[in-house]
């Protein structure tokens, strides 16, 4: 059973990483510093198959434990998958310059991790001592459907979005439906009614599902896609769909649709 340490500062965020991991049949230890991670590490009793390291924390950042880890002849090229809120193209940069083996936007879904986790741990003895500057891992999802034909890629991708619009336009006619909005995971709006929903709701749309599929895992045996979120006399709504958001925000007295 593959063995991988985490290694975050939030407490959140390594819980939700320890159940993901474990309901996929595989086995975390966590620490709460990169100064802890490197200390367990030289120890040389604990052994691990891959790392997950968040970019900021106190003290050691996650890119100054990545370059410390590829250095150090002693851990064979072990994989590190660097974690942070705001994935640019300076913390691509960075990552690359130390050898990381991918690069996860948080929060995550499993959908996005799991892809990345299990892709890089196959690939583990190929990559071992692989250069800086080798592509990085993204997570699986529209690059799987542009890998296809182009004339079958863009069927895939018309039947997603026709699906998208057609969730969109029954809030559309809704009458208390204040904005509307289809996002990318990257963020990037697809189409958007409205004005009301600020620039960074995906950041919060990816906490509360996140926080959702969780809890539904712990509960229920399975994910909750849907999430719906009371304040005062408004609601905000988020579907999770694959690839994409589609979040609602409803006046007073509206309630939310059946997707």
């Amino acid at each position: 059973m593959p063995e991988i340490l985490i290694v975050d500062d939030s407490i959140s965020v390594r819980r939700a990483l320890e159940i993901t991991l474990r309901n996929n049949a595989m086995q975390s230890r966590s620490t709460v510093s990169g100064e802890e991670a490197m200390e367990l590490l030289h120890s040389g009793a604990y052994q691990c198959d891959a790392m997950l390291v968040d970019v900021i924390m106190p003290g050691m950042s996650g890119i100054d434990v990545c370059r410390a880890v590829k250095a150090d002849g002693r851990y064979g090229g072990l994989p590190v998958i660097l974690m942070s809120g705001n994935v640019d193209d300076e913390i691509r940069s960075q990552a690359r310059e130390v050898g990381a083996d991918g690069v996860l936007r948080k929060p995550f879904r499993s959908e996005e991790l799991m892809p990345m986790v299990e892709g890089i741990l196959a690939r583990s003895g190929e990559t071992a001592g692989a250069e800086a500057g080798a592509p990085l891992e993204e997570p699986a999802g529209e690059a799987d459907v542009a890998a296809e034909p182009a004339t079958s890629g863009e069927r895939i991708q018309n039947a997603h979005l026709d699906a998208l619009n057609e969730v969109l336009q029954r809030y559309e006619d809704h009458p208390r439906m204040l904005d509307a909005v289809i996002l990318d995971r990257e963020g990037r709006p697809i189409r958007q009614t409205g004005t009301r929903l600020p620039e960074n709701i995906t950041t919060f749309a990816r906490f509360f599902t996140n926080t959702a599929g969780v809890l539904g895992q712990q509960m229920l045996g399975e994910a909750i896609q849907d999430v719906t979120i009371r304040y005062g006399a408004h609601e905000m709504v988020i579907h999770s769909l694959p690839g994409h958001f589609v979040i609602v925000l409803l006046g007073e007295g509206a309630h939310a649709l059946q997707a």
